[in-house]
């Protein structure tokens, strides 16, 4: 009996912390300054680098934020390499403004495929108990840059390198 109780306590935990109040209007955040999801994010992106591995950075983030939530972001790189293999990688250090690597594997132009993941926190009640709501969203950006053969450090790149070690 014991057993089956506990089975029971699991399953409803399980089940509630999945529900949300947010379920309701379709997980849509009230953000009526925002007309589409390009509007959400600013980046800092060289648009001509060398070959090899560069970095970049979302520079502002403007999501009307409630008052008792918390915000994540995540970029997702998928980046290409000389062995024409596609590596996908996460890059996040815990602010709104994370960094991200980015590959120039040939000459040319070159594009590159982001996915910017923005979670977001919100602690909600339910009678006495107290869960925590995840919210994910998903943004897809396509980029276009330009790798050249000879080393070369663009003046956006130089400006990163500079925040990048002052944190």
């Amino acid at each position: 009996m014991k057993k089956f109780f506990s089975l029971f306590m699991l399953l409803f935990f399980f089940f509630s912390c999945g529900k949300k109040e947010n379920e309701a209007n379709g997980n849509k955040l009230e953000n009526s300054a925002l007309t589409n999801q390009t509007d959400l994010f600013e980046f800092k992106i060289p648009d001509t680098i060398s070959l090899g591995k560069h970095i970049g950075r979302i520079s502002r983030y403007k999501r009307n934020k409630k008052p008792n939530c918390d915000y994540l972001l995540s970029v997702i790189v998928s980046n290409q390499y000389e062995d024409l293999k596609v590596k996908t990688d996460t890059f996040s250090n815990g602010t709104l403004k994370p960094f991200f690597g980015i590959n120039g594997f040939k000459t040319g132009t070159q594009e590159i495929e982001l996915i910017i993941e923005e979670q977001i926190l919100e602690p909600f009640e339910k009678d006495k108990d107290s869960f925590l709501g995840i919210t994910k969203l998903y943004h897809q950006y396509d980029l276009r840059i330009t790798v050249i053969d000879k080393d070369f450090i663009s003046k956006t790149e130089k400006e990163l390198l500079t925040e990048l070690k002052n944190q």
